[in-house]
């Protein structure tokens, strides 16, 4: 199953799990009620903002949505990132030193 699905199907999970309707999840998530229902159904891809909407609706945590393969992937590239433009890349907060205006983010 590749990752855009699963995201699917565990949404769907934590919907149900809440016990809310997709046409109340729509709203509250200002989503359009059919595309939602595809989306959930696994036949259209889901928008970036439509993902985080969703999960502040539900309360979840976006790592919920993570494989431990998924994770491993994300550590590498990030080291690789780092290893191949160094710690001035903006939008690495960890490296960043406090007070360094160099990022305009």
């Amino acid at each position: 199953m590749d990752h855009g699905k699963l995201i699917a199907v565990r949404m769907e999970e934590a919907r149900d799990a809440r016990g809310i309707s997709v046409a109340e999840l729509a709203r509250r998530a200002s989503i359009d009620r059919k595309r939602l229902w595809y989306i959930l159904d696994g036949q259209r891809q889901m928008r970036a903002d439509e993902f985080v909407r969703l999960c502040a609706v539900m309360g979840l945590d976006m790592k919920f949505f993570l494989t431990p393969e998924l994770r491993e992937e994300l550590a590498w590239r990030r080291q690789k990132t780092i290893e191949d433009y160094g710690t001035g890349l903006c939008g690495l907060p960890t490296l960043r030193k406090k007070g360094d205006a160099r990022c305009s983010i």
